[in-house]
């Protein structure tokens, strides 16, 4: 039982690393960056980048746009 308790508190450090991993690239970008874009530069699941963006856009941090099918993140001005 305690392990599952660790593992699940593994996985929120590493949601957190992933969404500043996520702010750091978007404060240094020019323009917007897709999910997939972001997913290819961090060498993560594309599934797990779009979450973190949504948690990052419900917590004020970046902004979230679609441009056709794709989703864009830029960091809030």
């Amino acid at each position: 039982m305690n392990n599952n308790t660790n593992n699940s508190t593994n996985n929120c450090n590493s949601n957190s690393d992933i969404q500043e991993d996520i702010l750091k690239l978007l404060k240094n970008a020019e323009i917007p960056f897709s999910t997939s874009d972001l997913a290819a530069k961090l060498d993560k699941a594309w599934h797990t980048i779009d979450r973190a963006c949504l948690m990052l856009q419900i917590s004020g941090k970046i902004d979230g746009f679609k441009v056709g099918k794709m989703n864009l993140w830029r960091t809030k001005k």
